[in-house]
């Protein structure tokens, strides 16, 4: 689960010699003088930071093998020990890919293999069996920004499968990321006049003595949904070991949500709520803005392709308007999302990652920014308009 102290916000000079510090020592691991570089440097752009802030000006060092080799001081990088340069505009932001969380995005918006809730624990089912790489919805949403997709089972069952995350690429192999996490579910959508339970009171009777005696997945839970408040403050009240806190799925959540997580649980916990959209409930968006404000660390929902290609950014942006501090909000689009979906080589600009990078225009919580570049394992594309694709612009030498 994620670790609070990973999030805060020290004096800005501090964060900014301590991570040139790990930066430059990365470099020396990954680069040493006599081994002439190779690769790409993507220089002259802010970078998106793990706490959610913005930083410049960094060059990103892409290995031939598709991770993000370091990142150094823009001024150091000798454009000539390099196969390809990318010199950023000025004002544009490089970023970690998109991620959609719990959409339909790669099943060619027919998500049927995603059913569960024949019997109530089902901990072999394997969400990512729906997933279709031909989509050709993966390559508009990777025009986006969007890289990433996670799709789950629905919550018909306490135990739903594994989620399963997948690079968004059209392409006649999928490219599978992380070990995905297992899906359960505590609410209406579990209750089945077929079969027990037919009874919150008997679900949640379930839930007690199997998180005793049950299945495995119960006492290493990954993903719990609890859509409405009701669900998650019975969520609240279960014996939950300090080891063991799920990722709350919060979607339908409102002002009766109960919002004491921090006092209530042993250790920091993620929500994930949303899709936050225009005309959509103004009760959902307070109730997230009032967690973040209380230490809960969220990532926003996904949608596609039946939401807006552009949902994630408009959630993050609507939120901030409402009172969430950017960073967090940054958080919850790029960094939190990568902790959800368990794709842990995802989520961060940073050495050891995948190089599945995004460059905007602007902050990308500013909805007028554009894509400008991305890159899926270190092979860029250039965005010509939203939807349309040209070739990489670089520099070769």
């Amino acid at each position: 689960m994620l670790n609070r102290s990973n999030h805060q916000n020290p004096d800005s000079g501090n964060r900014l010699f301590l991570f040139g510090l790990a930066m430059l020592f990365a470099l020396t691991l990954s680069f040493p003088a006599e081994a002439g570089g190779n690769g790409v440097a993507i220089t002259g752009a802010q970078v998106l930071l793990p706490d959610g802030n913005l930083e410049g000006d960094w060059a990103v060092i892409v290995g031939n093998d598709g991770k993000i080799q370091a990142l150094v001081p823009g001024s150091t990088v000798d454009e000539k020990a390099f196969d390809q340069v990318y010199r950023a505009p000025e004002g544009s932001v490089l970023t970690p890919g998109l991620h959609d969380l719990m959409g339909a995005l790669g099943t060619r918006g027919k998500p049927g293999s995603l059913r569960s809730g024949t019997v109530l624990v089902d901990e072999q089912l394997d969400a990512g069996s729906s997933f279709d790489s031909t989509d050709p919805w993966l390559d508009v949403a990777a025009h986006h920004g969007v890289l990433y997709t996670t799709l789950v089972a629905q919550p018909l069952g306490v135990v739903n499968g594994k989620s399963a995350t997948f690079l968004c690429h059209s392409d006649s192999s999928a490219t599978r990321l992380g070990s995905g996490k297992m899906m359960l579910a505590l609410g209406d959508s579990v209750l089945s006049a077929n079969r027990v339970p037919t009874s919150r009171t008997a679900l949640l009777s379930i839930w007690r003595e199997w998180m005793q005696t049950g299945p495995e997945a119960l006492k290493d839970p990954g993903l719990l949904y609890v859509a409405e408040g009701i669900d998650l403050r019975q969520a609240l009240a279960l014996p939950w070991s300090a080891d063991a806190i799920p990722v709350f799925i919060h979607t339908g959540g409102d002002g009766r949500s109960p919002l004491n997580l921090m006092k209530v649980l042993p250790k920091p916990v993620h929500m994930v709520v949303g899709p936050l959209l225009e005309g959509g409930s103004r009760a959902h968006l307070m109730m997230a803005v009032r967690a973040s404000k209380q230490g809960v660390e969220l990532s926003f929902a996904g949608g596609l392709p039946a939401g807006p290609a552009d949902h994630l950014r408009g959630s993050a942006a609507m939120a901030v308007s409402a009172g969430m501090d950017a960073a967090a909000a940054r958080r919850a689009l790029f960094s939190n999302p990568a902790q959800v979906s368990g794709a842990l080589e995802t989520g961060e600009v940073s050495a050891g990652k995948r190089a599945d990078l995004v460059l905007f225009s602007g902050d990308p919580l500013d909805t007028a920014s554009s894509v400008i570049h991305v890159w899926r394992g270190g092979h860029g594309t250039r965005v010509a308009e939203p939807g349309k694709v040209d070739e990489l612009e670089s520099v070769r030498k």
